[in-house]
């Protein structure tokens, strides 16, 4: 047996060691979680809608990927990261909290010296930060590094805090792909499920792959589990719409020349999905955010163009996503840059869209299902 022969196989051998390793500790796919439907309520309420900048304080030359949930106490916290530019070393994550009616000075909760103590490896850069907020009041942080290059040089980390994002666990780094990990992200708002969480997720090496990534475990180190929804160099960047504790939906980001948000379905609780398929809305190749409203309809926010990001729009499907219709134009300057919606509804049903408002700002819409109404019947005038 020559040497070449022997590297192959035990390059081989260290892959499928990978594979059974995460395996052997993950959780099995499960059930989604959805909210009740509360018609009545819709019915009684007036339409709202406020606008604040998260952020109006803070003094920086880049913020990216904003995000927002409710702590079991239902008190809203925003969450983004922001430095000298997208991939810089000086990037930070910042939080925020809501207390009586406004949004707290950002406070940074996470560094790249800090990444780099805590995994002892070196890191180029940080970004891509979601939160969780558990029924124990614990706060579970996941994130992007770089180790090298750009997104494609990507790996995924978590970590937990006791006490409100003062202190965190050692961070953690998921082993989701078997060749140098490189690649994973996650950008989306993530789903409960009857033993976790499910976050949408990504792969950028080689190809644009839509993924799930399934955790469960309250504990300093969580289980996990990676499911991938399609293939290929079409989509990414996946906002997932659970129906029911079974049937979901996915809309993704285009990265082909169809210039569309793409839609893909499951029937068994994202085990299996149907190949995606173009929607009516256009895609500039810009990110997008989903929601089931508590009333049943569905929600998205994304660019309503072909090219560029000036354009920030709200369309509503009333039949489980099979047509949409465009109901509201948010922002519109050709001068500015609006991206990376996330929607999220808070217990009391009040909708939040945060969004990066020409890169130097964290926006904040809050409106109510009455507006969306409002606005729905208004764009259904001749």
């Amino acid at each position: 047996m020559t040497l070449g022969v022997r590297i192959i196989l035990i390059l081989l051998t260290w892959i499928a060691l990978l594979f059974l390793i995460r395996r052997e500790d993950a959780p099995a796919i499960s059930s989604f979680q959805t909210l009740s439907s509360s018609p009545a309520a819709a019915r009684n309420e007036k339409p709202f809608c406020k606008e604040v900048f998260v952020n109006d304080s803070q003094d920086l030359a880049f913020v990216h990927v904003a995000s927002v949930i409710e702590r079991p106490d239902h008190r809203l916290v925003a969450l983004w990261y922001g430095g000298s530019y997208e991939h810089a070393r000086d990037n930070t994550v910042y939080l925020s909290e809501l207390h009586d009616g406004s949004w707290q000075q950002p406070r940074a909760i996470m560094t790249a010296d800090e990444i780099e103590h805590s995994l002892l490896r070196p890191i180029k850069c940080l970004g891509n930060p979601l939160l969780l907020s558990e029924s124990d009041g614990s706060l579970r942080l996941l994130f992007v590094t770089i180790a090298m290059g750009k997104w494609s040089g990507s790996q995924l980390n978590t970590c937990l805090s006791r006490d409100n994002g003062h202190t965190w666990s050692p961070v953690h780094r998921l082993t989701l792909s078997p060749l140098c990990n490189f690649a994973e992200l996650v950008r989306n708002r993530p789903v409960k499920t009857e033993s976790g969480w499910c976050f949408p997720a990504y792969q950028e090496f080689l190809g644009k792959f839509p993924e799930l990534l399934w955790l469960s475990g309250q504990d300093d180190l969580v289980r996990y589990e990676k499911s991938r929804i399609a293939g290929g160099c079409a989509t990414l960047q996946p906002s997932l719409l659970p129906l029911d504790k079974n049937r979901a939906l996915v809309l993704l980001r285009d990265f082909s020349k169809t210039k569309r948000i793409f839609l893909a379905r499951t029937e068994d609780g994202g085990a299996q999905w149907s190949r995606p398929l173009p929607t009516t809305l256009p895609n500039p190749d810009s990110g997008i955010s989903g929601l089931l409203l508590q009333d049943g309809r569905l929600l998205v926010s994304y660019n309503d163009e072909t090219f560029g990001r000036s354009n920030l729009s709200l369309a509503l499907s009333n039949d489980a996503g099979h047509s949409w219709k465009k109901i509201a134009d948010l922002e519109n300057d050709n001068d500015k840059s609006f991206s990376y919606p996330y929607l999220m509804q808070s217990s009391d049903g009040v909708i939040q869209l945060a969004y990066s408002w020409d890169g130097e700002k964290i926006k904040l819409l809050s409106f109510n299902q009455a507006w969306v109404t409002e606005k729905e019947a208004a764009a259904s005038k001749p």
